[in-house]
């Protein structure tokens, strides 16, 4: 068994990116490539006041994934940034795209897992060019389209839910599919 790598996946208010966007939802799945398993282990919402964060922000959030009511119940920044800190200090940690999870906001303050973790390839980049993303902020629809790819008879059950957690759970399981393949 190789050491597991922890897959991040996160919804953020906007496209830019630290400082301007932040992230709303996060989640993290540990993934066992060469057993083919994989545990969610973190998945959290930031609790936000939906008017302060604004319509157009919210209307992007939503538009990747992000059920706007769950930033009612999240629990505040400071913890939802430590819990993540917690579960992924001194891993391999990877996303679909590294430039949308760690160049725009984990690797900038407040997440700054700058040195904290080590960073493996973008899944993204293991995959072909039809795969990828063009912009980081089609992250989420390319991690959809990757998973239907791979498992036609959608085995996560996913359907129309979207979340962070979904993300995550579905970028593992393309990892997975690589890593059978010889590709990851």
């Amino acid at each position: 068994m190789s050491d597991p790598i922890y897959i991040i996946e996160s919804i953020s208010d906007g496209a830019e990116g630290h400082p301007y966007d932040e992230v709303l939802s996060i989640a993290v799945c540990e993934v066992d490539l060469d057993g083919g398993d994989f545990n969610t282990v973190f998945s959290e919402v930031v609790q936000a006041e939906p008017r302060y964060v604004g319509k157009r922000k919210l209307d992007y959030a939503e538009s990747k994934g992000l059920d706007v009511q769950s930033l009612y119940t999240g629990l505040p920044l400071n913890e939802v940034v430590e819990g993540l800190r917690k579960v992924v200090q001194g891993k391999y940690v990877t996303s679909y795209d590294i430039r949308q999870q760690f160049t725009k906001y984990l690797c900038n303050d407040p997440w700054d897992l700058t040195g904290a973790v080590s960073i493996m390839p973008s899944i993204m980049m293991r995959q072909p060019i039809s795969l990828k993303c063009k912009y980081p902020e089609e992250e989420p629809d390319m991690i959809v389209k990757a998973y239907r790819k791979a498992y036609r008879d959608d085995p996560l059950g996913v359907g129309k839910k979207r979340g962070a957690m979904e993300l995550a759970q579905m970028a593992a399981m393309v990892a997975i599919s690589l890593r059978a393949r010889g590709k990851y």
